[in-house]
């Protein structure tokens, strides 16, 4: 094994570990100084209007991602059902944001109820990739536009020149721009050697993109609405923080990105006393997290024992006997 080979190997471990340490030592650091009753106390006088405002923006994240679901399955004009394929979403996304990996235990539970009605495995990996874009994309052009709109607050915020930040937004945004040049000229799969990628149509694509922001903005706005007065940023202000917190905590592969994303956001906003921006998080990650993680669940509990029902078994096997399968 060549050196080369062996640090792309090892590298991603390393950013991973440097990642997780230098959390850690900012939530110590932190955490030293926060009493638990002051957060308690935080979470315990939140305005019920911002937390219904959270809920109402967590439905409509997992609305729009539903959505992209069906149409993927229409795309790939295979025998998946919209009310099957939206299911899938509201058991992969909670459960793969929690688990980690997401497009691997998404991918699971995607091949658990699409293999059941008969669609091949390679289109189930078509269907998870497809399914991955959204998120990754929103994520980067709404950075770039934060950096170039906001490119002086950024500056403050991040330490760097004014300059710097514009133009690490323009980068980002060209990235985009060449991406969505090439789905609009490129009608023949994109070969990576031995491997083609069939690259998803411009509607599909401008779907996708709608579709990320939406889940992007969604989920900032979930934390913002819980945010106090005393915050003082706009929402695309805070939105680049956002989404920096979030490329850090997928940048360390910790699950949910737990510990990552609250040293950073404690970091890149101390207007805010630690104690109640950590009670804030918290609620967050609670209406955001944990309660569409136990909804879903509980719905793939509720969903294996249907499916076990003899009339459900039966209906598989006579789709699969006509795919071929």
């Amino acid at each position: 094994m060549s050196v080369s080979t062996r640090f792309r190997q090892i590298a991603p471990i390393i950013i991973s570990i440097g990642i997780i340490a230098m959390a850690a030592h900012v939530l110590m650091g932190t955490l030293s100084r926060i009493h638990l009753s002051d957060v308690i106390s935080t979470l315990r006088h939140l305005p019920v209007t911002s937390l219904l405002w959270g809920g109402l923006l967590v439905v409509t994240l997992y609305g729009a991602l539903a959505f992209c679901e069906i149409k993927i399955a229409q795309f790939m004009d295979g025998p998946v059902s919209p009310r099957r394929a939206a299911l899938a979403l509201l058991l992969a996304a909670p459960i793969g944001h929690a688990v980690g990996w997401g497009a691997v235990s998404g991918g699971a539970i995607r091949y658990r109820l699409y293999s059941a009605v008969g669609v091949r495995p390679l289109d189930i990996g078509k269907m998870v990739l497809l399914a991955a874009i959204p998120y990754p994309a929103a994520l980067g052009l709404l950075l770039g536009i934060s950096l170039v709109i906001q490119s002086d607050a950024a500056a403050t915020i991040l330490h760097i020149s004014e300059p710097v930040a514009r133009g690490a937004g323009i980068a980002l945004l060209a990235l985009h721009l060449v991406y969505l040049t090439l789905i609009a000229v490129r009608r023949g799969p994109v070969s990576f050697g031995r491997f083609a990628l069939t690259l998803p149509s411009p509607k599909l694509t401008t779907l996708q993109y709608c579709v990320g922001i939406a889940e992007v903005c969604s989920a900032a706005g979930v934390l913002y609405v819980l945010l106090p007065t005393s915050a003082s940023v706009s929402f695309i202000v805070f939105l680049g923080i956002y989404v920096m917190c979030i490329l850090t905590a997928l940048a360390s592969s910790v699950p949910a990105g737990i510990g990552v994303f609250e040293s950073m956001i404690l970091l890149l906003m101390p207007q805010i006393a630690p104690a109640a921006l950590l009670g804030r998080v918290i609620a967050y990650r609670l209406l955001l997290e944990v309660l569409p993680l136990l909804l879903s669940l509980g719905l793939f509990v509720l969903y294996e024992v249907w499916w076990r029902l003899p009339g459900q078994r039966a209906r598989a096997l006579k789709v699969r006997a006509a795919r071929g399968g």
